[in-house]
């Protein structure tokens, strides 16, 4: 019994089941407590673009069907378009909305199939199935590299689409997810590290970039 708990825990605490529960506590952060922000000002409907996204991601995590992790990398890569605010919130939403329904589409019609929908030669899918979800992971990283690269500098280019975000709040949720993204890459090659073992420190980075924030917020107002 406590050996079939031990890999029941193991299992679920995961870098990948981490972005999961991220994207949704995200999401629900901003349909509920943050959702009069919104009210006030539209821009900040990126909020549940980005979420949906990250909840493609977690899930792609837990499934080796190409076609999903396919639609997974696509929707990490539309991270960049909205954050460059090529589109509004709603265009974004609607977008990253209708990924995770192809996605889920897709994941009920393979798991009722003997042979996957795509079927590349040999080589090309084991390549596939190996690289797919790093891909996945690296468009996510996307995220903290134009906040920090573009966005930080040259806020007034995006003004149209998104809002100001120098909050403290925000400038350590995206300074947290690049570490998160090495982890997630790292857990898939490498169990442990000395004597840590790296799908619970992903898991609990995940954690910590949930509590740190809120914590800033508290204490600091942003």
């Amino acid at each position: 019994m406590v050996g079939s708990l031990k890999f029941n825990v193991d299992k679920v605490m995961t870098a990948g089941n981490g972005i999961l529960i991220l994207g949704i506590a995200w999401l629900l952060f901003w349909l509920g407590p943050a959702f009069f922000l919104f009210k006030e000002d539209p821009r900040w409907g990126h909020n549940f673009a980005i979420p949906i996204t990250f909840i493609t991601a977690g899930l792609a995590s837990n499934t080796r069907i190409i076609s999903c992790q396919l639609v997974a990398v696509i929707s990490a890569f539309f991270i960049v378009p909205t954050l460059l605010a090529y589109w509004s919130w709603a265009v974004a939403t609607t977008i990253s909305g209708g990924l995770l329904g192809i996605f889920l589409i897709l994941y009920f019609i393979e798991t009722r199939r003997e042979n996957e929908l795509i079927v590349p030669n040999p080589r090309l899918r084991t390549w596939l199935k190996i690289h797919l979800l790093t891909f996945v992971y690296l468009g996510l990283a996307h995220m903290s590299l134009i906040f920090y690269l573009v966005r930080w500098t040259n806020p007034d280019t995006f003004a149209n689409f998104l809002p100001l975000e120098h909050e403290i709040s925000t400038s350590v949720f995206n300074a947290m997810l690049i570490p998160l993204v090495i982890l997630a890459i790292l857990e898939r090659f490498v169990k442990k590290i000395g004597i840590f073992q790296v799908t619970k420190i992903g898991f609990v980075w995940v954690v910590l970039m949930m509590v740190i924030p809120l914590i800033s917020i508290n204490l600091l107002g942003q």
